[in-house]
């Protein structure tokens, strides 16, 4: 009873590990797939490509120096333009103090993405604006970055990633984790294959085991039998050799009397 409890157990283990290793390997397939898309999707609006509100980027320049050093890869994410902060000072404070946020804006005159500190906000006919200073250059930017030019907000700095000097392309670091993602995957299908073989093979020795035990018992019971049917015999021929003494008494006694 104990060993048929202990096998539904363990079928109910392995179950659910198999259940949990495919969900596993579906939700790895469903990021590769997403991040395959997004990387396309960003390479067609000319963008850097954003995987869950997060984007990396090269830095080639020392214009943000020392605070970003050219050659460096830098972490940023989506903002809301309102959550933009500039510093308490004037422009000039801000710069000094290295004071206010640092975003990515995009730059349609020169047609690229530029990380920069933000320094004041000021207002023009057209609405607001962010006068945008590099923390390594003598003067402010001249373009005046509206709400919609602002893609992101620097968040850190690779430091591990200064390895790839001279820069690698942003859309291969993508590509690179699409390809972990795949190995995990492989790794994940290979390990639940393994695990359902190792208990296709666990399982096939339980049932030899059993059929073993079984035929043990059969022959066990069949030896006992046989000595019972034995003895039961042997005891059938003393009884009947007693019955067949004691008639041979009873006539002789018979005799003797006439």
């Amino acid at each position: 009873m104990e060993d048929m409890k202990d096998t539904s157990s363990k079928a109910k283990k392995t179950k659910k590990s198999t259940i949990i290793g495919y969900i596993v390997s579906i939700l790895c397939l469903l990021l590769c797939l997403y991040i395959t898309i997004e990387v396309i999707v960003a390479n067609t609006n000319n963008r850097p490509p954003r995987i869950f509100n997060i984007s990396i980027s090269y830095v080639p320049t020392e214009s943000m120096e020392p605070t970003i050093n050219a050659g460096s890869y830098v972490v940023f994410t989506g903002v809301n333009q309102d959550n933009i902060k500039t510093g308490a000072g004037t422009v000039e404070e801000n710069h000094n103090n290295k004071d206010g946020d640092i975003i990515v804006f995009y730059n349609q005159k020169e047609d690229k993405f530029i990380i920069h500190r933000v320094v004041g906000i000021e207002e023009d006919n057209e609405g607001r604006y962010f006068i945008t200073w590099g923390d390594n250059n003598v003067l402010t930017d001249e373009l005046k970055v509206r709400d919609n030019m602002v893609y992101g907000k620097y968040v850190t700095t690779l430091g591990f990633m200064s390895i790839f000097s001279g820069g690698v392309n942003t859309n291969l670091i993508f590509f690179i984790l699409v390809g972990i993602f795949v190995i995990m995957i492989a790794m994940q299908v290979i390990q639940v294959v393994l695990k359902n073989k190792t208990d296709s093979v666990k399982k096939k020795a339980e049932l030899d085991k059993e059929a073993l035990r079984e035929e043990l018992k059969k022959q066990i019971l069949e030896e006992e039998i046989a000595k019972l049917k034995a003895k039961n015999a042997e005891l059938s021929k003393k009884n009947n050799e007693l019955e067949t003494k004691d008639s041979i008494e009873s006539n002789d006694n018979d005799i003797k009397e006439e």
